[in-house]
């Protein structure tokens, strides 16, 4: 008995010497700081704060953001910089700005109109900032970067920054639950320094006014349909043949896209669908394994498709469920329904998609049962040739997207 006593102090000994010595990890990678150093630009310029230029990144948000930052500098006609914080470019991303851009190091004070900067590596290096630099940010943490290096900057050298330009396309302390990262996301809609609010989307820009964020000047844009997409919706003549197939948008990795509750959808409306032999389910959004859902049905992942095969699924698909636990529509639920695709779409605070079009199917209650059931009740009215249904003409074709440039214009004069 005494023995036994003796063997588990030891342990009880091992164990908190073990809890004592562990290291906590309290780092958050994403607000690496970034260092300014004064420097004397002759010309007022924009610079663009973003993760990646690499093909595999570019996409969705980066691409929004890389396109209103070109039309803002073709308007304003500023000189302009892009910082890459994120990752360093590769040859690939290189070459489309061969001959527009030049790559510049952090250390060269360098007065070429359009540069490039890699930042990712930026462990004893800084980056020169002059009295004529604009900053554009792209996500919360560039945000919380660049606030906190003009913080420093204007102690040390006197040079407070020129208004920002917060490019918001999504409520980002949502990322994350309550936690570290979500403090400090919201923290940078709340900063001291001035800032003019880009919001995707009316419905995004609402729910942040709804939610008592203020910002000085705020302005807004919707969503377009890609040109690629459009230029295949065009040669359909208002019809698509349609397969027995559901088409679904997923994102494992990405916990606001809901795939698990999806798949949880799925695996009810296997036993509820009659013909369920004859349907085929795709997911297409990010590369997955395939995964059995019972009744002798799988969800066959087919990854990040191309443009063209992306249009080539929406002709085909007759129905498709995309989720999105945010206030930002996402554009896969749009993209659908104008391809003729019946496709089930959540709710979210002030978000309700049913008045985009009439193929659109605007669930408040997003549980599994209803879901199926409402999936089950599309299928089971199945047609192989569909009408479009009526345009959603400010989608289709919206040849200005960001009409309230020249307003910025005059604030950064």
């Amino acid at each position: 008995m005494k023995k036994n006593l003796i063997k588990r102090a030891i342990r009880k000994a091992a164990n908190m010497v073990v809890e004592e010595t562990t290291t906590l990890d309290t780092n958050v990678a994403e607000i690496t700081p970034y260092t300014f150093r004064k420097t004397s630009f002759p010309n007022k310029r924009l610079n663009l704060l973003v993760p990646s230029i690499n093909p595999e990144h570019v996409f969705g948000g980066i691409s929004t953001a890389l396109k209103f930052f070109e039309e803002l500098v073709r308007k304003t006609g500023y000189d302009s910089r892009i910082i890459l914080v994120d990752a360093a470019p590769s040859d690939a991303a290189k070459a489309p700005y061969e001959g527009r851009y030049v790559f510049v190091e952090p250390d060269q004070d360098s007065q070429e109109p359009r540069q490039i900067l890699p930042y990712s590596d930026r462990f004893g290096k800084s980056m020169l900032v002059s009295e004529q630099d604009y900053f554009m940010f792209t996500g919360w943490w560039t945000a919380f970067c660049a606030q906190e290096a003009y913080r420093r900057f204007e102690k040390e050298c006197g040079i407070s920054p020129k208004p920002f330009i917060n490019f918001i396309q999504d409520y980002e302390p949502g990322f994350y639950p309550w936690s570290t990262r979500y403090l400090l996301a919201d923290a940078t809609y709340k900063d001291e320094y001035p800032q003019i609010a880009v919001f995707n989307t009316g419905l995004l820009r609402d729910y942040f006014l709804q939610n008592g964020y203020h910002f000085p000047w705020m302005f807004s844009f919707e969503p377009v349909l890609n040109g690629t997409l459009k230029n295949h919706l065009d040669t359909l003549g208002g019809h698509a043949s349609k397969k027995k197939q559901i088409l679904i948008y997923g994102r494992p990795g990405t916990e606001r896209n809901a795939f698990n509750l999806i798949i949880a959808i799925l695996k009810k409306w296997v036993w509820m669908q009659e013909d369920i032999a004859q349907w085929e389910i795709l997911s297409a959004g990010e590369q997955h394994e395939t995964i059995d859902l019972g009744n002798g049905k799988s969800v066959r992942s087919v990854g990040k498709l191309t443009l063209e095969q992306y249009a080539q699924v929406l002709e085909q698909s007759y129905a498709g469920i995309s989720l999105m636990a945010s206030p930002h529509p996402s554009y896969p639920p749009l993209e659908m329904a104008s391809f003729g695709v019946k496709v089930i779409t959540n709710t979210f605070a002030n978000k309700d998609l049913k008045d985009f079009n009439e193929n659109i199917v605007s669930m408040n209650s997003i549980s599994p049962d209803l879901v199926a059931q409402k999936l089950h009740e599309l299928c089971s009215a199945y047609h192989s040739e569909v009408s479009l249904g009526k345009r959603n003409q400010e989608y289709c074709e919206n040849p200005n997207l960001f009409s309230f440039i020249e307003e910025i214009k005059t604030i950064l004069k």
